[in-house]
């Protein structure tokens, strides 16, 4: 075979770019509905406590642990699984399940049910990520790749700005949809919300269901292989530096990330004055167009940054965004006007979905295929059972015994951000040289 023919056949060997294209866009979406089931509850901060009885640090446990416990618990069998088996299935399974745990929110009396119904949004959830990063690295090429990722990490803006406005809308929509659907006769506006959030996730798995197709894996010989750490062992004692740099620097800077999520709404409802209608109106307008387009960007930075034969470019990006972190986010919890608040906001939102697109692309060049679905689930762990519960559980805790006045949540907030924001970048700057090497060897590995 000729050299032409060869490339020509490599080529073919990969899904037809329009459909690959469809998929990355049926998988932002899962990602969008799982970030707005996942957050829409902190803009029911306010009906939620007085409905439940409940403070600013067990609300925190109900934005992070509750969800956290399963969703990382869960995430390395299920990332081992989606490594050797149907991974549309998976996917579907998830997304239903956590489709109807967040409906199942709704149904909640105390605090007690609502953290089972969060646990079971979380146990969905954990399956979508190490799912949807397996199958985009069988569907593009590396150089590809990290746009589609780009584009993936959209979901993530696209599901927090929605659910930012949504909830904001659904809440001014609650008492006359009680009013006018027997559906809803009985709930409280509060409930209606976790109803509307949860329903479209069912009519995506069907839409899944009909349309993805499983492609074949890459450069994996047999993935019928027993489950086993060894592997993921041999791996991280081979390139300690490099995937500690890269998972423990971008799990800091979501520490910020899900303290945002968590927190934000709160942050102008209580400190500035704002009716929640009106805070997520805000959020959702600014974050929903800056927030897609530093998403895509931040796949196309990546290239452009590999192009010019930065080989550390994911660690660069990341970085980037735990500087923002430090400065803008910071700004941002203690400007004295919601409108300062709103424009760091805005800005820093340029930046934070660089951290995930860094973290996928990253790890993809450094991890062989057979491996990637697991790394990436013990990245989640990480995330889960140390940014998702530390970025909501400190600054309820902080506002709960320190900064106990309305206002200091702004504060609670600030010290996240400055704290997390400056370690991150130290430690995803320090993994420069290590990741350089470790893409060297991992391309060689592929040569060979």
């Amino acid at each position: 075979m000729t050299p032409a023919s060869q490339t020509a056949a490599a080529a073919d060997s990969w899904p037809p770019r329009r459909y690959a294209w469809f998929v990355v866009a049926c998988l932002t979406l899962a990602y969008a509905l799982a970030i707005l089931d996942r957050v829409s509850i902190g803009l029911l901060i306010t009906p939620l406590q007085a409905a439940l009885k409940i403070n600013d640090t067990q609300f925190g446990l109900l934005q992070g642990m509750a969800f956290s416990i399963c969703y990382s618990v869960l995430g390395l069998p299920l990332g081992m699984f989606c490594d050797r088996s149907h991974r549309v299935s998976v996917l579907v399974g998830g997304l239903v399940l956590w489709s109807l745990a967040t409906i199942g929110c709704s149904f909640a009396t105390t605090f007690g049910g609502l953290f089972v119904a969060r646990m079971l949004v979380g146990v969905g959830e954990a399956a979508l990520v190490p799912v949807a990063v397996s199958l985009i690295a069988d569907y593009f090429t590396p150089l590809v790749r990290p746009k589609a990722y780009g584009v993936f990490v959209t979901g993530s803006s696209l599901g927090t700005a929605v659910a930012f406005a949504l909830s904001g809308l659904f809440l001014s929509w609650a008492d006359r949809l009680i009013a006018v659907l027997p559906v809803f006769h009985g709930m409280a506006p509060w409930q209606v919300v976790f109803v509307l959030c949860g329903a479209p996730g069912l009519i995506l798995a069907l839409i899944v269901v009909l349309t993805v197709r499983e492609p074949r894996r890459h450069g994996v010989v047999s993935v019928a292989q027993g489950f086993s750490l060894r592997p993921i062992i041999a791996l991280f004692r081979a390139r300690p530096l490099a995937f500690a740099s890269l998972m423990v620097g971008t799990v800091l800077n979501l520490v910020c990330v899900y303290a945002i999520l968590g927190w934000f709404p709160a942050l102008f409802i209580r400190a500035h004055g704002w009716t929640p209608a009106e805070t997520g109106y805000a959020l959702g307008a600014v974050g929903l167009p800056i927030s897609i387009f530093a998403a895509v960007n931040s796949g196309w930075v990546i290239a452009w940054l590999t192009r010019r034969g930065h080989r550390d470019a994911p660690l660069i990006t990341a970085a980037a965004c735990g500087i923002s972190m430090a400065v803008f986010g910071t700004l941002g919890c203690i400007a004295p006007s919601g409108w300062l608040a709103l424009a760091c906001y805005g800005i820093n939102a340029l930046f934070v979905n660089w951290n995930i697109s860094s973290v996928y692309s990253g790890l993809s060049l450094i991890t062989p295929n057979a491996l990637r679905g697991q790394v990436m689930a013990l990245h989640t762990i990480c995330s889960g059972l140390i940014a998702l519960t530390a970025g909501n559980f400190i600054v309820g805790f902080l506002s709960d015994t320190v900064f106990r006045t309305p206002g200091g949540i702004s504060y609670a907030l600030g010290v996240v951000f400055l704290t997390f924001g400056l370690g991150a970048t130290i430690v995803l700057l320090s993994g420069r040289r290590a990741f350089r090497e470790a893409v060297q060897a991992h391309g060689e590995r592929n040569v060979r």
